[in-house]
């Protein structure tokens, strides 16, 4: 009895002390953005060219969010090429698809977007079981002195196992960017924003 009675304060001993250590703190990631575009590409050839500028409104630029755990400020999400940089890469390529380009007599549209928010987030603590991606991006286009802006957002949620792994936050991220982006780029408003 007095066996058994021991055996079990030392289990319980064991899982209060497991309990309360602290967890690991997970390492820095670096995120490969895709900057070609989900489009398909158009035949039309519009006979127009596209001004196109990109600007990262949020504070902490050179970050994509962070991986959570017990110390989420060491486990930053960076990005390869700066997300800056991916979506002029983005742009210029969708409305390259959509027909833009060349040399051309008529003012240049103008393309201005805006990333207001882009924010990957895992929960704080030694086990990271959630996670959330939210973007916002605001469109602006003048075309002939006609002035069009919306605004796109996307959020999403996802309970994982473990801690994700580079190559499967690098996927939901670049899969997240082309689903919004297809949205953006194909709504009528948009479409027609652009003269195409």
């Amino acid at each position: 009895m007095f066996k058994i009675l021991k055996q079990g304060l030392v289990t319980t001993a064991l899982i209060i002390a497991l309990v309360n250590l602290p967890g690991c703190a997970l390492s820095p990631q670096i995120i490969n953005l895709h900057s070609d575009s989900p489009l398909t590409a158009s035949n039309n050839d519009l006979g127009r060219s596209a001004l196109v500028r990109v600007r990262d409104l949020r504070e902490e630029t050179d970050k994509l969010g962070y991986r959570g755990g017990s110390e989420p400020e060491q486990a930053p999400l960076l990005s390869k090429p700066s997300l800056q940089l991916a979506l002029t890469g983005k742009m210029q390529n969708s409305l390259q698809q959509s027909g833009f380009g060349g040399v051309s007599p008529f003012e240049p549209i103008k393309v201005d977007l805006a990333i207001n928010e882009f924010n990957y987030q895992c929960n704080e603590g030694s086990w990271v079981r959630d996670c959330e991606l939210s973007i916002a991006l605001n469109l602006t286009i003048i075309n002939e002195g006609k002035k069009f802006a919306q605004p796109f957002t996307l959020k999403q949620q996802r309970s994982v196992a473990a801690a994700p792994r580079a190559g499967y936050n690098e996927e939901w991220i670049n899969q997240a960017l082309d689903k919004l982006w297809l949205h953006m780029m194909t709504q009528p408003q948009v479409v027609k924003a652009l003269g195409i």
